[in-house]
């Protein structure tokens, strides 16, 4: 596991370095290539995945057309947490946008975490949470700011996306068209 990327995690988790390796320690390394998935909607989510490295984006579709729903770049991760919570099928999709890996656990060892110590259950709340709020974010975004603050804020908090993400893609995140973020773009 990178360093950089745990430590990153553990502001959210708040472990001890023990626990912090234990924890990490049930996770499983696999690799996506570019264009790959690590969900389909349709498909059991048995498990969440920390994004070490690379970039993917999460979407639904509706009418034959991909709604981008998030991007996510190193340290990120990838579920969609109602259906793990649930054991019911994906409704979300997650394709790489780069080659990736990623460290995944299942929701069998991730209970076992769980109920070995309370830190970890502690751990898993403040995941939740965390994915909550962002979830929020996005959707108050959408209601209380014109697509030009959406645009703005998304440079501003995370200008990664900007330079790995291919402008379509942006602007369905942004629910517009690619043409209207070429305007604001040159604005």
């Amino acid at each position: 596991m990178n360093e950089q990327i745990a430590n990153e995690v553990n502001k959210i988790l708040n472990l001890s370095t023990d626990l912090l390796n234990d924890f990490f320690g049930k996770f499983k390394p696999i690799s996506i290539n570019k264009g790959g998935y690590f969900l389909t909607e349709g498909q059991l989510c048995r498990n969440i995945a920390l994004l070490t490295k690379g970039a993917f984006y999460s979407y639904y579709q509706k009418d034959g057309k991909d709604i981008i729903e998030d991007f996510c770049l190193e340290g990120c991760f990838l579920a969609d947490y109602p259906a793990f919570i649930n054991n019911t099928t994906a409704k979300k999709n997650f394709k790489a946008l780069e080659n990736a890996q990623l460290f995944t656990i299942s929701k069998k060892d991730l209970n076992e975490l769980y109920l070995s110590n309370s830190q970890y259950e502690r751990a898993g709340r403040l995941i939740a949470e965390f994915l909550f709020t962002g979830w929020e974010s996005k959707l108050r975004d959408n209601i209380f700011l014109s697509p030009t603050e959406r645009y703005e804020k998304l440079i501003t908090s995370r200008p990664d996306i900007v330079q790995r993400v291919p402008q379509y893609l942006i602007a369905s995140f942004l629910n517009i068209t690619p043409q209207y973020l070429s305007q604001i773009r040159r604005k």
